[in-house]
């Protein structure tokens, strides 16, 4: 029997099937003290917002907590939670941070199996892994647009640009004013949403695009539904850059401008669900143009 040729509709699924499968390649050769501090501190907060709302964690999940628990432990973390074993490891990573500097590569200070830093990166790959599982469950398919790209040379408003290159460390030539709570490998990309924009903008608030530092503001999209674990298609064809959501980003003073009163926090994810930024890895990096279509994969 001759095989026939897949349907256009047949040919896209089977894309975005395979585009939500692209492993997420991780490099902890790459991380600095500074790098390494930030995504320990990170871990319990990234693992509360990964299974927000679930009745019940789906096993694979589980599995990845217990596999987190032990890595941490291996690291020098003690306690019987996910907060204290975190503690324990951070506090022994910002000793060497400061006995060797923020921006030293942790492999040359320790070596490329020293138990921190396979910590290190086995906690994002395990954080991943769940919000994987977890989005895979619960997300939903959804369609839209690259509304404005923004990038800057350091602290906001970020300025637009008509396009972009995507690396697997952010935006080439974006910079933060300060990378002490920013810049890790998980938080590569900041997107946002154009309708929760306009619509804080509407309350009053001077907020407009990029001026609460995202690099992309993507439109079309019901934002409510965006979690850690969801991935996006980024862009036409058969190549696109592929994102996966790591974190909510919790939101600092550097912003205030944008809310009235200053409150920064109305943008806070634990106090307002549904209206905070999000954090990215760039799975597969590449160019994005503004305009560019975007395809939700859960």
């Amino acid at each position: 029997m001759t095989a026939t040729a897949p349907n256009p509709s047949s040919r896209s699924r089977a894309l975005l099937s395979g585009l939500a499968r692209v492993p997420l390649t991780l490099d902890a050769t790459q991380y600095d003290l500074q790098d390494s501090c930030g995504t320990i501190r990170s871990v319990p907060r990234r693992w509360r917002w990964i299974t927000e709302g679930l009745d019940e964690i789906p096993g694979a999940a589980l599995v990845a907590l217990e596999a987190m628990a032990d890595v941490l432990v291996s690291a020098g973390g003690m306690g019987q939670d996910l907060d204290s074993l975190a503690d324990g490891v951070e506090t022994e990573l910002a000793a060497l941070s400061a006995e060797h500097g923020a921006r030293s590569k942790l492999c040359e200070v320790l070596g490329e199996n020293h138990p921190l830093l396979i910590a290190t990166e086995e906690c994002d790959r395990l954080l991943s892994a769940a919000g994987r599982v977890v989005a895979s469950e619960i997300g939903q398919p959804q369609q839209g647009v690259v509304a404005h790209l923004h990038s800057s040379d350091g602290g906001v408003p970020k300025s637009p640009c008509a396009t972009a290159e995507l690396g697997t460390r952010g935006l080439v030539g974006d910079r933060q004013a300060t990378r002490a709570h920013h810049g890790r490998p998980f938080q590569a990309v900041c997107i946002y949403s154009s309708e929760v924009i306009a619509e804080l903008a509407a309350q009053g608030h001077p907020i407009s695009p990029g001026s609460v530092g995202e690099n992309l503001t993507l439109g079309g999209i019901d934002w409510s539904r965006i979690r850690p674990g969801i991935r996006m298609a980024v862009g036409p064809g058969e190549s696109p850059v592929v994102l996966e959501v790591s974190s909510f980003a919790p939101p600092c003073r550097s912003i205030a401008g944008s809310f009235l009163e200053r409150r920064f926090d109305r943008i806070d994810h634990d106090r307002y669900p549904g209206v905070a930024r999000a954090y990215a890895w760039v799975v597969r990096p590449g160019t994005v143009t503004a305009d560019d279509p975007v395809t939700v994969l859960p």
